[in-house]
């Protein structure tokens, strides 16, 4: 039952999305697991509403990989700030013996496009003091003999780290989203088709 208790309580802290939500309108990605070149990322929304989401085609392998995803959008009703509250991470993991899969998401919101700085590295620093940042984890474990299946793996937040208010142009920044699945232990396999991201609205 005390897992039902954020339910109650949120709603009295953030609002739904604004009557009109932002329009992507540039999606930029790069990363050892979506090569800005590869064209391996694709949107799930054209709008960065109550969620978003981004396909992936090419985020698969048994170490690590890293996928920054950089959304640019415009449009949104004056006077509102995002945040993302949880992401959901789907697709096929296979492990074995005493191993497991730990995830890593990385957001922060940022003014100019110049300064999202891309790393393979998960303790990555972002050199624009004006940048709001916050991690995420997640993970699954398996102590054997094999967990093989189409998953999804979640992580969530009470942090929530708010992006500027709108303006009049309703663009409330850009939401910059790194992730890197890590595989521990034994052996392990990873192919993620799809992100989903919760986001919470308030007015400011």
């Amino acid at each position: 039952m005390r897992s039902l208790l954020p339910l109650v309580v949120l709603p009295l802290l953030a609002l739904a999305a604004p009557p009109t939500s932002p329009t992507i309108t540039r999606l930029v990605f790069s990363g050892s697991g979506c090569p800005n070149d590869s064209g391996s990322v694709k949107s799930d929304t054209a709008t960065i509403g109550d969620s978003a989401g981004v396909s992936f085609t090419q985020l698969k392998g048994d170490t690590t990989d890293n996928c920054a995803v950089h959304i640019q959008s415009a449009g949104a009703s004056e006077g509102w700030q995002v945040a993302v509250r949880q992401v959901d991470y789907v697709g096929d993991v296979n492990l074995k013996g005493n191993s497991g899969l730990d995830t890593y998401t990385q957001v922060f919101w940022s003014e100019n496009a110049g300064n999202t700085v891309n790393s393979h590295h998960i303790k990555a620093e972002w050199r624009n003091a004006d940048d709001i940042q916050g991690v995420l984890t997640g993970g699954l474990a398996c102590a054997g003999p094999e967990i093989k299946d189409y998953i999804t793996v979640r992580s969530s937040t009470a942090d929530l780290k708010w992006s500027k208010c709108t303006g009049a142009d309703g663009n409330p920044g850009i939401l910059n989203v790194n992730f890197r699945p890590v595989v521990q232990g034994d052996f392990g396999t990873y192919d993620f088709k799809h992100a989903a991201w919760k986001l919470e609205w308030r007015r400011c």
